[in-house]
């Protein structure tokens, strides 16, 4: 497979995109998958990626870490990915295998060079917090959904993972929400060595431990732990130092209730991606709107009009006290769902903090991916969904 000259292979994707690396670059193609219409409003996309651009990554890092781009594909290059990605994805993938003339072009989040040797793991953290609606429970979202999910044959068996855990700020709760992520991924976690994903939800969690162990940079599952743990709790730009590796951890799987006590560092990444998530906690909101992705223009017209650069601490605050507040529920939505990056590699680099351990010495990078925005429609799902978790759960207990 090959596009603009350049070999391609495929990554991964989702319910829009499908994602294929452009081979020996350090950047990724997104294909927009147009599911038996024509995506030919060069608007929407435009206004998708300036989302992703201009308010997901700056509210996120502080900075504008990196942009995303629209680029033009030829009918035959659009044939032709067609034709040769049809056998590498998953049989229940192919339904949507038509593809705009427009994709996105974007770094390769799941490398720090193509010319090193890089380990990446994939977290979609989910809802790091205890929604109001299910305080009385003690449970929240996340494990409550499990419960759906398996009543409804979607899982095998629940996870023991809770989201609370890994925003937690105690390391000993963070390791143990990553170790039980490690042991049933379902679709939220995953590991990359040189941009191909080498573990996901198909894998068996002794290839995992086999994985690392043949790593020289780790040597073992605890000290991959601590690396991962620690550029969580830092802000992602700094050199990291640990002192000491941490014990071996024995996890309790005994999840009756989530624990929401936690303090996160102030500066830390997770602690400005549950900020973003807790957004829509206190509105109120019961929107019927069918225009479905129109806020997003709307919202982006308001920060022009506004002169709102979001790299800026008071223009934040602008935004927040400001906007409309099914702009606040939505940026809460993407957040809730986006997936965390930590890529890690041997090469030291300038361009990039470092981390060291011992003798162990790497090059880091977090980054965050599925920023998209969603659906006006997904927060009457969520309302939907909401109630049906109560009633299961009430009709269990």
């Amino acid at each position: 497979m090959s596009v603009f000259g350049n070999a391609v292979k495929y990554l991964n994707e989702g319910n829009v995109h499908v994602v294929i690396s452009i081979l020996n670059t350090d950047y990724v193609i997104r294909l927009i998958k147009e599911d038996g219409r024509t995506v030919k409003n060069m608007e929407i996309i435009r206004n998708s990626v300036n989302f992703v651009n201009i308010v997901m990554i700056p509210l996120l890092f502080g900075y504008y870490q990196y942009r995303e781009e629209i680029i033009k594909l030829s009918s035959e290059d659009i044939l032709k990915l067609s034709k040769d990605l049809f056998n590498v994805r998953p049989k229940q993938r192919r339904v949507k295998s038509n593809f705009s003339q427009f994709a996105i072009k974007a770094p390769n989040l799941t490398i720090i060079s193509h010319n090193s040797e890089n380990y990446c793991l994939e977290i979609k953290p989910k809802e790091g917090f205890m929604a109001g609606n299910f305080s009385r429970y003690s449970k929240c979202y996340y494990c409550l959904k499990q419960l759906l999910k398996l009543q409804e044959n979607e899982v095998e068996y629940i996870s023991s993972y809770c989201p609370l855990d890994l925003f937690s700020g105690d390391r000993k709760r963070m390791r143990k929400a990553i170790l039980n992520l490690i042991k049933n991924p379902q679709n939220n976690l995953k590991l990359f060595k040189d941009g191909n994903i080498v573990y996901n939800e198909k894998s068996n969690v002794k290839d995992f431990e086999m994985i690392i162990k043949n790593t020289s940079s780790f040597n073992t599952l605890n000290i991959f732990l601590d690396l991962i743990t620690e550029i969580l709790l830092g802000d992602g730009i700094s050199d990291i130092v640990i002192q000491e590796s941490s014990k071996e951890l024995n996890i309790d799987t005994n999840n009756e209730k989530c624990n929401k006590d936690g303090h996160l560092p102030a500066n830390c990444f997770l602690h400005r991606l549950l900020n973003l998530q807790k957004l829509s906690e206190k509105l109120n909101l019961n929107s019927t709107s069918n225009e479905d992705f129109r806020y997003v223009f709307m919202l982006l017209k308001d920060m022009k009009e506004l002169n709102i650069n979001l790299i800026n601490m008071d223009d934040r605050n602008k935004l927040f006290e400001t906007i409309d507040p099914l702009y606040l529920a939505m940026i809460s939505a993407v957040a809730k769902d986006c997936s965390i990056m930590v890529c890690l590699s041997p090469q030291t680099s300038e361009l990039y903090p470092s981390i060291t351990l011992k003798d162990i010495s790497l090059s880091y990078k977090i980054s965050v991916t599925d920023l998209e925005p969603k659906s006006i429609k997904s927060l009457t799902k969520r309302k939907t969904t909401e109630q049906m978790l109560i009633e299961l759960y009430e009709k269990k207990s």
